[in-house]
């Protein structure tokens, strides 16, 4: 009766690695599949390049740290792009530069379009989503800096001012 147990099992842990085998036979290579990073950016990419000459701006906001994130919201039809600089994965933080956005950019959706490991890699990365023909100029009408360009620890402590970021 063992025998027969033992048999069975084999042939089970056999068939489950030709399973395995195949799917991973049938899976491109893992340096041909594109991070998630590279797929929103690509998505992103597309959408610029459809959108015409939609206006859009840069925007870098410090928290601290040696990452970045690189977010857009739209706001009175203009893409923002915001590279904010991230430290340690904090949830506090998280919190916070989400407070921060909320407080600036007001209740616009806010697309998260990757991490970076440095915020030079991410600004490069914002400059090729919107181009300088696209950028809009401070003097445009609704191309103006954020109203309120609040700290994050104004936002934290909940005073109001105009420090810290820094519109490109």
């Amino acid at each position: 009766m063992a025998s027969k147990s033992r048999t069975a099992a084999g042939l089970a842990a056999g068939v489950l690695m030709l399973l395995t085998w195949a799917h991973a036979a049938s899976r491109p290579p893992a340096e041909a599949r594109p991070s998630l990073r590279d797929v929103a950016f690509a998505r992103e990419a597309g959408e610029v390049e459809t959108a015409g000459t939609e206006r859009c701006m840069l925007f870098h906001a410090r928290f601290g740290g040696s990452r970045a994130q690189l977010v857009r919201v739209t706001r009175d039809g203009i893409r923002n792009y915001v590279v904010m600089d991230v430290g340690r994965r904090d949830p506090s933080m998280r919190s916070l530069r989400s407070r921060w956005l909320t407080a600036t950019y007001g209740e616009a959706e806010h697309i998260w379009l990757g991490d970076f490991t440095s915020a030079e890699a991410a600004l490069a990365a914002a400059a090729q989503l919107c181009p300088p023909a696209r950028r809009c100029l401070p003097q445009e009408s609704g191309c103006s800096r954020p109203a309120d360009s609040s700290t994050s620890a104004q936002i934290f402590f909940g005073s109001t001012g105009m420090t810290g970021a820094s519109g490109m």
